[in-house]
């Protein structure tokens, strides 16, 4: 019998990444001649993927400069500075050994896989999951559910049984796209709208209850 599968958000999942993402959107707006925006700003902007953020970040953009140019700035310069201070969630590195000893784990985030892998493999997470997916990676990112389709393809894991945990209404809407069950992180940086969690989290560990 095949296992199910918990596949994991990443950033306001696993990691708290806003500063460093929240630095590389002020130095590409530096480089623009750009005011910088706050953290509280930059935060409502996560989740969407890569050209969304760069799209809400930049909407102030000067009409003749393409949208591309401040994304592959930001692109550059975050690559190079996108452990500067993110870490691991509290309980992460003490949880995730425990579920990954009885379950599949996967990550499943519309950040670009490069970057995905990289934070991951840096801050020692890697080794517990049997696949990572990025934004690039399927054909449509979360709330489409290809990424989560793929990862079952990729890890042969049962549909049924199988929960996506995130912080952003995206993760859940995937999930009921999919037909997984949802779980959402109070803690992170997202926010639930209208769609269904059948369970929510404080922290981390609270995950323990899924074994």
């Amino acid at each position: 019998m095949h296992k199910s599968i918990i596949l994991f958000d990443l950033d306001g999942t696993l990691i708290d990444s806003l500063q460093d993402l929240a630095n590389a959107i002020n130095y590409t707006r530096r480089y623009f001649s750009l005011p910088e925006h706050s953290l509280s700003d930059v935060k409502v902007f996560i989740g969407d993927g890569l050209l969304k953020l760069i799209q809400r970040a930049f909407a102030d953009l000067p009409p003749q400069i393409d949208i591309q140019q401040p994304l592959q700035v930001y692109r550059e310069y975050y690559l190079q500075h996108l452990l500067d201070q993110t870490r691991p969630y509290p309980g992460v590195l003490e949880t995730l050994p425990l579920l990954a000893q009885q379950r599949l784990l996967g990550v499943v985030t519309n950040k670009p896989q490069q970057e995905a892998v990289k934070i991951c493999t840096s801050l020692g997470l890697a080794e517990y999951f049997a696949v990572i997916i990025g934004g690039d990676t399927a054909e449509n990112i979360k709330p489409h559910p290809a990424q989560l389709l793929l990862a079952l393809q990729q890890t042969g894991a049962a549909r049924e049984g199988s929960w996506m945990v995130g912080d952003h209404y995206t993760d859940l809407a995937a999930a009921a796209a999919a037909r997984f069950q949802a779980c959402f992180c109070t803690y992170g940086l997202g926010q639930k709208r209208q769609e269904h969690a059948d369970l929510s989290i404080k922290h981390f560990s609270e995950l323990l209850q899924l074994l």
